[in-house]
């Protein structure tokens, strides 16, 4: 009876294997697995687009394969699930003639990287230049301005952050804003006292300006290949999936060029509207992998912009809510059955939404897996409610820096997100765009905020588990049988490397959905 269990056992480990064979193994591996119940292993069998098997070596290489079976035989690489970048605008934009400006510059850098540009440029092209806090908090470098410096000129200045511009009064002919454009929900035109236009443009009144400006300055197929090299760029890191949030493009252009971009990643286009209608229609939601909703609720610190219960530690009010009630947002994804992603930064801004969210019924807010995007509000005192809710806070490293910026009492926070515990997940808000980075600034913070400082692991787990959750997706983000095979060997062991060098890290072999994207092993 015995031997005839033995056999039968024997036959049915056969027929499975035989039904299993691998298409891809991998042995002689480091490999972080993400899964608790298996957290490391040597070695990883794929079959079709999914993950067969996770152990050791020897385990993996008793599995059988065929002559078409592709094996790689590591020496200690490190091999992690495939990164996805939860938070990234990859696209181009405007196009025009850059200047030599950048997040620090001063009004004198302003004034001598415009002179060295405006008198061999023709009036016909936009000259756009990079500003930050400096800029945005001077009232006047304004239209006034700008036509004084380069006069006839189209000249935009934007905030390096994405929340502000500053335009001559050419740009604003161009783009279509004149004296009795109202402001729009959401955005709003800086007045000279006399109650003309400033020039200086905020959220939502600026979004469609940089969409209208991308049109008419990019050339066919422009779009195109910006996101080649991005999805390129991307695999090279060991970046398999990103949810992409078009901001300065038009979303149905930005979608068929990313068709047309033979990009290898997986890529969901999170729908960013720019206007706010009564309610969105389901036929807004057409795009290839589209899904979600993002709506942006404030600003960022760096130009005072960020909602906030107190004032700012240098003066200059509190910023402001870009809308006094959230109920009409929060309705566009019920009632598209779309996930919401809110861009909320500052503590009045997430309390406030967090209240709205509490007094919508009828709702499984867990279910729904609502995203706070950036989080920096999310103070200690909201995070029972935060936790009832289920909210998943999206953080992005390469912020902290900007941490001082806001009242003492627990801005961008991390570690202690864990602790309450919400899913985080890590976004670059990119471009640029360097995932290695992102995790060196989550783990030695710019801020020098040594207590909210993730470990390596638990940076890792937010970029690749972490973000899968963020976008409800459960298939990935972990190396188990069943999962799909999103994965990257490095060039290096992230987990042990300096940090200083951990930016200079790169995938020598990228495997998206079972499929090689990349493969420069020796």
């Amino acid at each position: 009876m015995k031997r005839a269990a033995s056999l039968a056992l024997g036959f049915c480990l056969l027929t499975f294997a035989v039904a299993a064979q691998p298409t891809i193994v991998i042995t002689g591996g480091r490999v972080f697995t993400n899964d608790p119940a298996k957290p490391a292993a040597t070695a990883i069998a794929i079959k079709g687009n999914t993950i067969l098997a996770v152990g050791t070596d020897e385990e993996i290489e008793a599995i059988p394969g065929d002559a078409n079976t592709k094996r790689y035989r590591l020496k200690g690489d490190v091999v992690i699930p495939g990164l996805n970048d939860a938070h990234v605008h990859p696209g181009l934009g405007p196009v025009g003639i850059g200047i030599g400006s950048g997040p620090d510059s001063t009004v004198a850098d302003v004034a001598a990287a415009l002179a060295s540009v405006t008198d061999e440029s023709p009036a016909s092209q936009w000259i756009i230049g990079i500003v930050g806090r400096t800029i945005m908090l001077d009232e006047t470098v304004n239209r006034a301005k700008l036509d004084q410096l380069a006069p006839g000129h189209k000249v935009m200045l934007r905030s390096f952050t994405g929340h502000g511009l500053i335009l001559s009064s050419k740009a604003l002919e161009e783009a279509g804003v004149t004296e009795s454009t109202p402001d729009p929900p959401g955005g709003r035109f800086g007045h000279n006292a006399d109650g003309t236009l400033n020039g200086r443009v905020f959220e939502y009144a600026g979004y469609p300006i940089l969409r209208k400006i991308a049109q008419l300055t990019q050339l066919p197929g422009d779009l195109t290949a910006a996101l080649h090299d991005y999805c390129d760029t991307a695999i090279r890191f060991g970046i398999t999936s990103i949810q992409a949030m078009p901001f300065d493009d038009d979303e149905t252009l930005w979608d068929q060029a990313m068709r047309d971009a033979d990009c290898k990643l997986r890529v969901r286009h999170i729908f960013t509207p720019i206007t706010l209608p009564p309610l969105l229609p389901r036929t807004d939601f057409a795009f290839k992998g589209t899904s979600g909703i993002k709506w942006i609720l404030d600003g960022t610190p760096v130009e005072k912009g960020a909602a906030l219960r107190t004032p700012y530690p240098d003066g200059g009010g509190s910023g402001q809510l870009n809308f006094q009630s959230f109920t009409r947002l929060i309705k566009s994804g019920i009632t598209a059955k779309e996930q919401l992603l809110f861009h909320a930064a500052g503590d009045l801004t997430t309390a406030t939404l967090l209240k709205e969210m509490e007094n919508t019924t009828g709702v499984n807010w867990p279910a729904e897996r609502l995203r706070i995007e950036h989080g920096d509000g999310l103070l200690p005192d909201l995070d029972t409610r935060a936790k009832n809710l289920g909210v998943i806070v999206v953080i992005n490293p390469t912020h902290f820096f900007a941490s001082p910026l806001y009242p003492q009492g627990g801005f961008m926070r991390a570690k202690s997100l864990l602790a309450i515990p919400l899913t985080v997940a890590i976004g670059s808000d990119g471009p640029p765009f360097n995932p290695y980075v992102d995790i060196k600034e989550a783990t030695v913070r710019a801020d020098g905020n040594r207590r909210e400082e993730l470990t390596r692991e638990e940076a890792v787990r937010a970029y690749t588990l972490g973000s899968a959750l963020a976008e409800k997706r459960d298939d990935k983000g972990v190396l188990a049988p069943g999962k799909l095979a999103d994965l990257a060997v490095l060039s290096q062991n992230i987990f042990t490397v300096r940090a200083d060098a951990l930016p200079n890290t790169v995938s020598l072999l990228t495997i998206v959905g079972g499929k090689i994207a990349l493969d420069d092993l020796p």
